[in-house]
Order: structure tokens, then C-alpha cells, then sequence
């Protein structure tokens, strides 16, 4: 390229199989919950953050009732990870994150003691008790257990950015995404938007959690392209500069590249495994039609929605979309002085 500044994003629409759809409810239902969320004191607006509209595009066959549900909640989701990400590191900051995630996991509790600390924590604690009246016992569960997951993932997160970032290694680094990107909890609200009630033993299958951790790669990964540029700004890592850790040879353009192709053959793969799912029946592969169908939608879906957000790309975002062209923001501490101090502290630790 022309401009080492300058680095050329992969094309995840073009090459994506699967279909992008809006839910015809997106303005009605974006409505009522900046309403709701406004009602607790809470600023938002769809206009500016988009919140609504990936929920649109990730839920878009289910019912007005089931979608505002859902806007409701990552509307809370992506305000409060906003609002934690913009505190300052510091031993004081850390303490408080944590006391405030283990709030908002405790909101998620029958109406009863709970005392809130936030406007967050209450309007998710009074948002659980509405789900509570349709949610299935095993869906309930599985929700719970992602919602933890990904808190606990986000702290450990957050404690690796205060100790300067220590890298993970690839594999270690799949695994720990699946949980930090809040992904399974989209592919447990796939199951409640679409009011499925059958699909407790195919979530215990092996090919049928392979095809769901397949999807939340795709979405994860996708989502490190396009957050790269702010992340590396902020001296942060994620999937590209875990590549350029685990493989010092390539620069960031190659290593851009190296995950866009990566997501790419999760495409390829999601369609594999779903060819070799196993019939449950009737009742069952009907629901198992729609979930995977939802599976599906949430990948297009999110990869479209950052295009749709100014939290990528800001106001560029369009120029970006058209020509895939990127330039890098001027980072506060370089990637690789973050990347060899990650290496020097493990092998302190080592000794």
C-alpha cells in the first residue's frame, strides 16, 4: 500500500453465504425501549450509539414483544461495557468494576433483597423478571451461565489490561473470546426470540456445540477485525496482534488478513457442520431449523450492524464499508512495546 498507515480490512459481507434481514418492528420497538431505558436515568440514544438496530439485524423473524426484550438488554450490555471501558486503570477503578459486575450478575435473581448500585442493575434486575415469565428452565440456565462467563471473562480481561496486557496465546486466547465477547449470550437469546422449547438435548450434542462455538468464532473474530483500529490505538490486544504475538514475522496488514481469512473459513465451516447434524424428529428439527437459521442471521448481522455504528469507524463508516480502507490511529503506547512487556512479565513470573 501506498501509506503504511493505512491497512485494508477483509470483505466479511461479500464473502459471507448467509442472508442479511432487518425485523420490520427495528423503528417501533427502538422507540419504546430508548423509553424504557431513558426511565431509569440512563442516556441513550439510537440515533447516535445504534444499539437497536444489531439487534434488529441478529433477531430479525422474531416477535415485537421478544425483539424489545432484547434491545432492552444489549442496550444495557454495550452502554455499561462503554462506560467501564472509559474508566481510568487504577487499584480503585478495578475494585469498583468488580463490585459492579457482581451487581449486575446478582440483579439476575427473583424480585426479593436484591438492592441495585446502578441504574444499570435495576433496570436489568426489572428486566429479569419479565423474561422470567416466558424464559424455558434449561434456556434460564444456560443464560445464567453464559451472563457469568462473559463477566468473569471481562474482569480477567480487565486485570490483563491493568498488568499491561499480557498476550495469550491462540488457542488459549479462542477459548477465553468465546466467553469476553458476550457471543453465547446471543445464541441464548436466539433460543428465548424464537420461543423454543425443544432443544435441550441438542445443545447436549457434540456437532451441535461445535456448530454454536463456530458461529461465536465467526462473530467474535470479526468483531477483533473491526475493533482493531481503536484497540491497538488504546495499546490493547485482541485476535490480530495474538497472531502477530504467536507469529513475530507479520506485520499488521498480514495479520488482518490472516484473521479475515480465518472468519472466512468459519463460514465454510458452519455449513459443514450443519450438514452433519443428526435428525431429532419432526417437532425437533423444525426448531433446530429455525435456531440454526438464527445462528446464521446473528453472523451476517453483526458483521453488518459495525458498518451501520459509528463505533468503529465513526463517521467514516460508509467510506470504510465501500473501500475497506482504514487508517490506523496514532497508538499510545506502540503494540509492540505492550506485546515484549507482556513477554518479559511471564518470563519474570516463570523465575
Amino acid at each position: 500500500m501506498a501509506k503504511t498507515n493505512i491497512i485494508l480490512i477483509p470483505d466479511l459481507i461479500g464473502t459471507c453465504p448467509f442472508k442479511v434481514e432487518c425485523n420490520p418492528a427495528y423503528e417501533t420497538v427502538s422507540d419504546a425501549t430508548e423509553a424504557w431505558i431513558d426511565s431509569y436515568g440512563i442516556p441513550y440514544k439510537e440515533t447516535t450509539h445504534k444499539c437497536n438496530l444489531a439487534t434488529a439485524l441478529c433477531f430479525p423473524h422474531c416477535s415485537q414483544s421478544r425483539l424489545r426484550e432484547i434491545c432492552e438488554l444489549w442496550v444495557l450490555l454495550i452502554l455499561g461495557d462503554d462506560i467501564q471501558d472509559s474508566v481510568p486503570i487504577s487499584e480503585d477503578a478495578d475494585r469498583s468494576k468488580q463490585q459492579l459486575y457482581k451487581n449486575m450478575v446478582e440483579s439476575l435473581q427473583p424480585s426479593g433483597l436484591f438492592k441495585p448500585l446502578t441504574p444499570f442493575a435495576a433496570a436489568l434486575h426489572e428486566w429479569w423478571q419479565r423474561i422470567l415469565i416466558n424464559i424455558t428452565p434449561g434456556c434460564q440456565e444456560r443464560f445464567l451461565v453464559s451472563f457469568r462467563a462473559a463477566i468473569k471473562a471481562t474482569l480477567l480481561q480487565s486485570a490483563n489490561q491493568k498488568n499491561r496486557r499480557t498476550v495469550p496465546d491462540l488457542e488459549t486466547y479462542i477459548k477465553f473470546r468465546r466467553d469476553a465477547s458476550f457471543a453465547f449470550m446471543v445464541l441464548n437469546c436466539i433460543e428465548y426470540s424464537l420461543e423454543l422449547d425443544s432443544l435441550d438435548e441438542c445443545l447436549a450434542n457434540d456437532t451441535f456445540k461445535c456448530l454454536v462455538d463456530i458461529a461465536n468464532d465467526a462473530i467474535s473474530w470479526a468483531n477483533d477485525i473491526y475493533s482493531f483500529n481503536n484497540e491497538q490505538s488504546q495499546g490493547d490486544y485482541n485476535l490480530v496482534s495474538v497472531l502477530m504475538h504467536a507469529d513475530p514475522s507479520l506485520n499488521i496488514q498480514q495479520a488482518i488478513d490472516r484473521a479475515g481469512q480465518m472468519v472466512i473459513d468459519r463460514y465454510a465451516d458452519f455449513e459443514r457442520v450443519q450438514s452433519e447434524l443428526i435428525s431429532w424428529g419432526t417437532k425437533i428439527d423444525t426448531q433446530v431449523e429455525k435456531f440454526v437459521n438464527g445462528l446464521a442471521a446473528s453472523i451476517i448481522g453483526t458483521i453488518v450492524w459495525s458498518f451501520g455504528t459509528p463505533r468503529y469507524f465513526g463517521t467514516e463508516r460508509e467510506e470504510v464499508k465501500r473501500t475497506r480502507r482504514v487508517t490506523l490511529l496514532a497508538p499510545e503506547a506502540s503494540m509492540q512495546e505492550n506485546l515484549t512487556e507482556g513477554i518479559s512479565k511471564k518470563a519474570v513470573e516463570r523465575n
